[in-house]
């Protein structure tokens, strides 16, 4: 007997849904193979917020078996909360989204992954510890919520690792803070982290115009151009010949840091002098994190130093001038002729020397007075430095006696130097009291230096050449 089409359908009907049952049951049973296999805990709830998966890993966590969750009234909140409260798989099917977000204050994100789901991160006070919690809606074939999943990941290591770096920074941020030396931090990209108060005080830029920038260089320069900071954290130390020449040096304290000194004219009115050092910062294995600039002011201790310098000489100078001529003094005198004589001998060269003398100087000072006879003291004096060359150098002895030293100079060229000073003073005019001229001049004396010679031997040569010069008449000279 033949089987009508319709029975013939409806029996491929029956078999098309046994295999899609079928088939159903064995997606399930893979789908729950996998989840059962997973390290991550992961439950789900229902619409009525009733527990319809455990898996091994959240029996594990808890501490409760699967039966015994979904077979009783118990609740996930039980497992990780000491008062009763919803779950975010449970506000998730709530809808209640604003809820999270307030809950899990700063502590919430929505997933990039999972459309509808939310991670949070939270600490189970009856685990005691640290969990993310990622929550998603389950959906029906036909888009229908039904209930959520939540897969919980043990984070305790991570926040208290998070939690005591930003401790450290937090510290750091302190200590650089409340430092009265001015500070900046940059990271391996160049931008500033860290400008404190004493650099704000100091460039008169605050931290929030420059944080996040790499706008180091204002503080210092009128351009833009590496700071020392810049250069080491890229590792380019040949460069700093190139920026800082001279004025920089290894530090002696800190292991790859650098010091230098330069004068910044964009600081303050009139600019500043700072030392600055700059040192790489590194973690406990070396990666570099960035680097670390510290200056100080030493405009105060350079102006004092340049002030001592400034007296040191004037004081020197004072001790070998002559008040009244502005000559060297005697005591320069015979530490220069010294040496003078040292380099004649040592390198072969010929040295005169000069003795000065005012002719009858004991009479006009007798007649016009001390001042008047100063006078004439210091008019000699302007004649002999006008008429020496720049290696020569003239020193007051004493009274109304002169001399000069003339290196690299043999006797006949100290005669042509000696006679022109002398012709030279005596034209000199003078007006002691009022309506009277007078003339005033001077005998010298030459001598060229024998090596054999000591220095009062020739000293006294010369000496006697210029008594020997007033003794055959005074205004001459006299070389022999």
């Amino acid at each position: 007997m033949k089987k009508s089409p319709k029975v013939d359908y409806e029996e491929g009907g029956l078999v098309e849904r046994r295999r899609r049952s079928f088939d159903r049951r064995e997606s399930d049973r893979i789908l729950k193979m996998i989840a059962e296999g997973t390290p991550i805990p992961t439950f789900a709830i229902n619409g009525r917020h009733k527990i319809i998966y455990w898996n091994r890993a959240m029996e594990a966590l808890s501490n409760l078996s699967a039966r015994e969750v979904m077979s009783t009234e118990v609740t996930p909140w039980k497992m990780s909360y000491n008062d009763k409260r919803p779950c975010l798989a449970d506000l998730l099917v709530l809808g209640k989204t604003k809820e999270i977000e307030e809950i899990y204050r700063g502590r919430w994100k929505k997933s990039t992954l999972l459309e509808c789901a939310y991670e949070v991160t939270d600490l189970f006070p009856v685990l005691g510890i640290w969990m993310r919690c990622t929550a998603s809606l389950l959906r029906t074939s036909a888009g229908g919520v039904f209930g959520a999943v939540e897969t919980l990941e043990d984070v305790t290591d991570r926040v208290h690792t998070e939690e005591a770096l930003r401790k450290s920074e937090s510290l750091l941020a302190s200590v650089l803070q409340g430092s009265p030396i001015p500070t900046f931090v940059i990271g391996p990209d160049h931008r500033i982290s860290h400008w404190n108060r004493a650099l704000e005080e100091l460039s008169g830029i605050e931290a929030k115009e420059v944080l996040g920038t790499r706008n180091q260089w204002k503080a210092f320069y009128d351009h833009e151009r590496p700071c020392m900071a810049d250069i080491i954290i890229d590792g380019r130390i040949d460069e700093l010949s190139l920026w800082y020449g001279n004025d920089y040096n290894r530090s002696t304290l800190i292991e790859d840091a650098f010091e230098g000194t330069s004068f910044f004219p964009a600081l303050g009115e009139k600019g500043k002098w700072i030392r600055f050092t700059s040192a790489i910062l590194r973690d406990q294995e070396g990666n570099t994190l960035g680097a670390l600039e510290t200056l100080e002011d030493i405009t105060t201790r350079i102006l004092a130093e340049e002030a001592l310098k400034t007296s040191e000489k004037k004081y020197k100078t004072l001790s070998i001038t002559d008040s009244l001529t502005k000559l060297f003094n005697s005591r320069h005198f015979y530490h220069r002729l010294r040496a003078e004589m040292d380099r004649s001998i040592r390198y072969g060269h010929a040295l005169s020397l000069l003795f000065f003398d005012i002719d009858d100087f004991k009479a006009y000072n007798d007649a016009y007075g001390h001042l008047e006879g100063d006078r004439v003291l210091a008019r000699l004096a302007g004649v002999i430095l006008r008429c020496l060359r720049k290696t020569d150098s003239a020193y007051r002895l004493g009274g109304e006696e002169f001399t000069a030293i003339l290196p690299e100079t043999e006797g006949i060229a100290a005669k042509e130097i000696a006679d022109r000073i002398r012709l030279e003073f005596a034209r000199e005019r003078f007006y002691p009291q009022e309506g009277e001229e007078k003339f005033v001049t001077v005998s010298i004396g030459i001598a060229q230096f024998d090596f054999s010679e000591s220095l009062t031997e020739f000293i006294r040569r010369a000496d006697m050449n210029m008594y020997e010069a007033k003794t055959l008449g005074k205004n001459r000279i006299f070389f022999k």
